[in-house]
């Protein structure tokens, strides 16, 4: 649940951080009709390792686990602008990982970026660039 709450939370930033004319949604919409999109994709829970050896209680785990951010920006005609755009776009997500405040997730350590792949291409609808911005959660829970 912590990864999930995260995610709600790192949301959250970004609807706030994100520029106007921005559609920012929790989900993929399937739709193509906006030139600036950004939405949360795929929730990974990668490790669940305890870390505490406490007899007769719970134990505490450390859970770290992936939230994909996407990005997708379309350009008529102009590949670079496209990409630069997306490019303005994994700014904001990387300041909303920094903006969650930690204290409102229980149990969460860390929230950051930790890698992107940007893929630009031309078609005869244009040019548009997108983006996956995999971000690292860590906590711990008991």
């Amino acid at each position: 649940m912590l990864i999930f709450e995260a995610k709600v939370a790192l949301f959250e930033k970004l609807r706030s951080l994100v520029p106007a004319g921005t559609q920012c949604t929790f989900a993929e919409t399937g739709k193509a009709d906006r030139r600036h999109q950004v939405w949360l994709g795929a929730t990974t829970d990668d490790e669940l390792e305890p870390v505490g050896m406490r007899q007769g209680t719970r134990k505490p785990t450390a859970v770290t686990g992936y939230v994909d951010a996407h990005a997708l920006v379309i350009s008529p005609g102009d590949p670079i602008a496209a990409e630069r755009a997306v490019y303005a776009l994994r700014e904001h997500i990387a300041e909303a990982c920094r903006s969650v405040d930690r204290a409102s997730v229980a149990g969460l350590v860390d929230i950051r970026p930790e890698s992107s792949e940007t893929d630009t291409a031309e078609n005869t609808d244009g040019a548009y660039a997108a983006l996956t911005v995999r971000v690292k959660i860590r906590g711990r829970v008991t």
